[in-house]
């Protein structure tokens, strides 16, 4: 009797691990909507394209970077401040902040460097922005930069 109970258990605990790794079509359609608004908002700085990153971003964010904190409404018009390659974005990912997936962090390391206002970048910076959805559409609302530095 022990045994069949260990067996149901084990069998119980091994279903409610799978349903809880289990991936509904509406959550990968909408990490594919957020990892394609990361690129385009990385796309839409490199272009320095103001009316492309306006449309991605909430006008009370914040822009953090080694250099300091922008407000997104600022940065907004000194786009052009920015000397950017290609996208050099690798494994992006989405973490998702509350239940309701109403809000959520896309992290991924970028590599290439680039400028910014004259100043060299680091050729690796790891990249974290925080998502949400406003009025049923996705928007930037922190957007935050690192320098990988090798010791």
């Amino acid at each position: 009797m022990k045994k069949f109970v260990g067996v149901v258990l084990t069998i119980l605990l091994g279903l409610a691990v799978a349903s809880g790794q289990e991936r509904t079509p509406k959550s990968d359609a909408t990490e594919k909507v957020l990892l394609d608004n990361e690129r385009a908002l990385y796309e839409a700085v490199a272009k320095r394209d103001k009316a492309a990153f306006q449309a991605l971003v909430l006008p009370e964010g914040t822009w953090a970077s080694p250099t300091g904190f922008v407000p997104v409404r600022l940065l907004a018009d000194t786009l052009d401040v920015f000397q950017l390659p290609a996208f050099g974005g690798q494994s992006l990912h989405v973490v998702w902040t509350d239940s309701n997936k109403d809000s959520a962090l896309v992290l991924y390391p970028r590599t290439g460097g680039g400028t910014f206002a004259n100043q060299p970048l680091a050729a690796t910076v790891l990249v974290s922005t925080v998502w949400m959805k406003r009025s049923g559409k996705w928007v930037a609302v922190h957007h935050h930069e690192s320098d990988v530095v090798k010791q």
